[in-house]
């Protein structure tokens, strides 16, 4: 009875702190964490109590957590890794992921922000200003980082540098778990000072169409990518396995299909769907970007294939999404379907599309 009491009063004071914006520091003991893939150990590591994780993850017990700071000190070496922090992780699939590249020390991609949508973070589709930025690390040394979320902003400060300033947190404004993931790594004095804001006012998504950019798709199951091999045409038998649900883009046009579906060892394909009414017969020019395989049909007609996976074109090849192909649509008085056939294999599943004309279009 007597334990019963003290755990309860243990917990409504970490309420009563949490509540009130008092920092809670999280102890480097590994009773103190879940665990992801491997135990970490304690040990004394230059001078401070700390926790080495070789790889896989740890999760905070007992914390949830939306709006804030964190702060730790961290320590890796000279090899590629991604060591880095989930933030308001909903499970071990859905969070927030903010990361370092120690291979790519002063890089424009030393550091990272993506959301991680079922299994799958998408740095091929988030990448440039308010995703990634470049940073000089200290092998074996500590570094100080601590992040601070906000609504659906968020900033990223390595020793006390603003390195990244996130316009929107793609997860939305959950309360979830905090999470170290990735290593070899060492870190210590990990902390987090909870805070109140107001209800956050979403990004606009801009409306379909607006400046040709499409933001409303609809988007099929996911599949296994042979059911498209070598066919030159959308058959009544392949359409049959198609199963569609209308959804938005990103505020930037992106549409993460990692969002409505989970990528297996058999099944990491989705189609995305745009319905176009064309005024008259004419030719009209689409600017699109995909990760990783495309193959693009109108009006169930094969027109195009590409493939933009990581590394597949030169040793920094990273594979990422922007609208750097075109077609030239004909497309047909009424009714006109495109298709991207979008497969996934690692690092981000995704398409945009921009038409560069939209006189005599309309988007369903």
């Amino acid at each position: 009875m007597k334990k019963d009491y003290l755990f309860s009063s243990v917990i409504a004071l970490l309420f009563f702190l949490n509540a009130n914006g008092q920092t809670i520091k999280i102890p480097a003991d590994p009773d103190a964490w879940d665990t992801v893939g491997v135990v970490p150990v304690r040990q004394t590591y230059k001078g401070k109590e700390s926790l080495f994780i070789k790889t896989g993850g740890i999760v905070a017990k007992g914390v949830d957590f939306r709006d804030g700071i964190i702060e730790a000190d961290i320590s890796f070496p000279q090899e590629r890794s991604f060591p880095g922090f989930g933030v308001r992780m909903q499970d071990q699939k859905n969070f927030e992921y903010f990361y370092v590249r120690p291979h790519q020390s002063g890089n424009p991609d030393a550091t990272q922000y993506t959301p991680v949508f079922n299994g799958d973070g998408g740095f091929q589709l988030y990448y440039g200003e308010g995703y990634n930025n470049a940073y000089s690390f200290k092998f074996n040394e500590w570094h100080h980082i601590k992040i601070d979320l906000h609504g659906l902003q968020a900033e990223l400060y390595i020793d006390d540098t603003p390195v990244i300033k996130v316009k929107e947190l793609l997860t939305g404004w959950k309360t979830g778990r905090i999470a170290v993931v990735g290593g070899p790594l060492y870190i210590a004095n990990i902390q987090y000072t909870p805070r109140k804001n107001p209800v956050p006012t979403p990004i606009p998504i801009p409306e379909n169409g607006k400046d040709g950019l499409i933001t409303k798709w609809q988007v099929s199951n996911v599949i296994n990518k042979s059911l498209f091999k070598n066919q030159y045409r959308l058959t009544a038998e392949i359409k049959k396995k198609l199963k569609w649900t209308t959804q938005r883009s990103e505020s930037t046009g992106i549409i993460d299909l990692a969002r409505f579906g989970t990528v297996t060892e058999t099944n990491n394909t989705s189609v995305a769907k745009v319905v176009v009414k064309s005024s008259t017969e004419q030719i009209k020019e689409v600017s699109f970007g995909f990760s990783d395989d495309v193959t693009v049909y109108l009006n169930d007609k094969a027109i195009y294939y590409g493939s933009d996976k990581f590394l597949s074109r030169d040793y920094r090849f990273l594979g990422t999404v922007g609208f750097f192909d075109k077609l030239f649509l004909p497309l047909k008085k009424g009714t006109n379907e495109l298709c991207f056939v979008t497969s996934e294999t690692f690092g981000g599943w995704g398409v945009k599309a921009k038409f560069e004309n939209v006189n005599g279009l309309s988007f369903e």
